[in-house]
């Protein structure tokens, strides 16, 4: 019988207590042995870029199912040189400080199943028009955004997750064309007060044109 590790086992703070280095610290456990928390967070940069071109070169590195298995493949494949939890489902509860809360983890399915479905009904976003897309997509990563699905790494994953999407209809999101603030207060709004408008503005903002790979 295999060992639960430290972020596996006990109640939920143990648990919490175990995604770090140590209990008093506010590093996560990473494979890389660092201990300073703005250290760690240029490492995980450059690693994660890399990683994400290493994908890019090679599409067939992840299987494009647009479910809850391919978000884990996904997390896998852009977080594999920094956690041992790379593309494993987080074991404890997570809440932004401004407010909102996300999805308990045994509930986690249950909204990236929702999006699955809706990305299946509606062909992969193809057959819609400029607006509803944008609306759609705004509505969808919400969703995703709610189920947070791992300890760390959720924003980073869902953005490639609809880059991948988007180039179905040969399209893609371009953050670069905005601030991550502005994203990032877009999706607090949608989570904490049921708004969708800034979000909606955001994706309308760096959506663009683009081949398929």
């Amino acid at each position: 019988m295999t060992e639960l590790r430290p972020w596996e086992r006990g109640d939920h703070e143990a648990r919490w207590n175990g995604y770090f280095i140590n209990p008093d610290a506010t590093v996560l456990r990473n494979l890389l042995g660092v201990e300073d928390a703005l250290v760690l967070a240029d490492a995980e940069n450059d690693l994660v870029e890399y990683r994400i071109a290493e994908l890019r070169e090679l599409p067939g590195l992840v299987r494009r199912s647009f479910d809850l298995l391919h978000l884990q493949a996904l997390h896998r494949q852009l977080f594999q040189d920094v956690y041992e939890w790379a593309g494993e489902l987080r074991t404890v509860g997570l809440a932004k400080g401004g407010g909102e809360s996300f999805v308990p983890p045994a509930s986690i399915w249950m909204p990236v199943d929702h999006v699955a479905q809706r990305v299946r009904e509606s062909d992969y976003l193809r057959s819609m028009t400029t607006d509803e897309l944008v609306l759609e997509v705004a509505y969808l990563y919400d969703y995703l955004n709610y189920a947070h699905p791992f300890r760390e790494g959720n924003g980073r994953t869902q953005r490639e997750f609809f880059s991948q999407l988007l180039a179905k209809s040969g399209r893609s999101l371009d953050w670069r064309l905005i601030g991550m603030g502005e994203l990032h207060g877009a999706c607090h709004t949608a989570r904490n007060d049921g708004d969708l408008e800034l979000l909606v503005r955001v994706i309308h903002a760096v959506l663009v044109d683009r081949a398929e790979n």
